[in-house]
């Protein structure tokens, strides 16, 4: 499913039901994608600000930057949403090999979720400092919601860290959650 596809309304009907998903993971992906949309805004208002001309290429870059990873976060809500569901497949079946594989997944999924708020994290907190004097409470609003994704990425990598035995990937995972 392409949650970004539905209104605001129609996913909180579906947030709301009793059922896995969507579920936590991916609706912190979704507050990635707010965030970016307010770096975008707050990039859009300083690029036709006078006194700002300065700053076009590196905000231009930023935009790029930024755009991308709203299509990435988007991308993460609804693989946060696949990964769940082919874990629990795999639980119900008693699969050792697929809880691992699916496990691995569904972890991976917040991993790079997290190492991706934290760019946007990061851009944010640049246009505060430089953006449109106008709009940075929008940059510092974007800034908190990347830090308000840290916390449940992390709760999402432990719940299923103790299926992965590949220590390779165990070690990448911990690099965030210690």
């Amino acid at each position: 499913m392409e949650y970004k596809q539905l209104t605001i309304e129609k996913y909180n009907e579906m947030l709301s039901a009793k059922k896995s998903t969507p579920g936590g993971g991916n609706t912190l992906a979704l507050v990635l994608s707010f965030a970016c949309s307010l770096c975008n805004m707050v990039i859009n208002f300083t690029l036709e600000k006078k006194g700002y001309e300065h700053l076009k290429d590196k905000l231009l870059s930023f935009q790029k930057e930024i755009s991308k990873a709203q299509l990435r976060a988007y991308r993460y809500a609804d693989m946060d949403s696949d990964a769940f569901s082919s874990l629990m497949m795999a639980f119900k079946e008693g699969n050792k090999e697929n809880i691992e594989k699916y496990s691995i997944e569904a972890s991976m999924v917040p991993y790079n979720l997290y190492l991706l708020a934290e760019r946007v994290h990061s851009i944010a907190d640049e246009l505060y400092v430089i953006g449109n004097k106008n709009v940075i409470s929008d940059a510092k609003i974007a800034s908190d919601l990347c830090y308000s994704i840290y916390p449940g990425c992390i709760l999402n990598i432990k719940a299923n860290i103790d299926n992965i035995h590949d220590q390779n990937v165990v070690n990448l995972l911990r690099s965030v959650i210690e």
